[in-house]
């Protein structure tokens, strides 16, 4: 499935805007210069301009249809493949605050590794090792808090 330029570019202008306007709410770091909203409003920035760059590559184009179903659309695999990213999306944003960060990770890496053949005796170490290295990454690198959910009580 493909969509038109203009239609993904006026898609993605409309999020890089929300995103931008939306990282504006975000506090201001004590001490620091450069807030939380930074990196945000660089990515919103970026897919603004992305989103303009379709739009006057789609425009320039005014014949082409607004959907086109490639060949993947096919498969079942690959539809399988692509609902589950969508619901594990979904999954790890309803559940994280109340599960956690740690348990939300690994479920969703292991539906993840599951679903594109990862082996079965390597899915609950990388699973484990990729959460570890990412709240690493966010919690204490960038110092983005992670929520604890189930395990507040053994928080570090």
């Amino acid at each position: 499935m493909r969509l038109n330029d203009t239609v993904s570019g006026g898609l993605l202008l409309a999020l890089g805007t929300v995103l931008v306007i939306h990282t504006r709410s975000f506090p201001a770091s004590p001490g620091q210069e450069l807030g939380p909203g930074l990196f945000p409003a660089l990515v919103g920035g970026g897919l603004a301009l992305c989103g303009l760059r379709f739009l006057w590559c789609g425009l320039r184009q005014p014949g082409d249809p607004w959907l086109t179903m490639e060949e993947w659309v096919r498969r079942p695999h690959m539809v399988r493949n692509f609902a589950v990213v969508i619901a594990d999306l979904i999954f790890y944003a309803l559940v994280v605050d109340t599960v956690g960060f740690f348990l939300t990770a690994a479920i969703f890496l292991s539906a993840l590794f599951l679903t594109f053949g990862v082996r079965h005796r390597w899915i609950p170490v990388l699973a484990v090792c990729v959460t570890l290295g990412m709240h690493f990454a966010f919690y204490t690198i960038l110092h983005v808090p992670l929520p604890w959910g189930w395990l507040e009580g053994i928080a570090w």
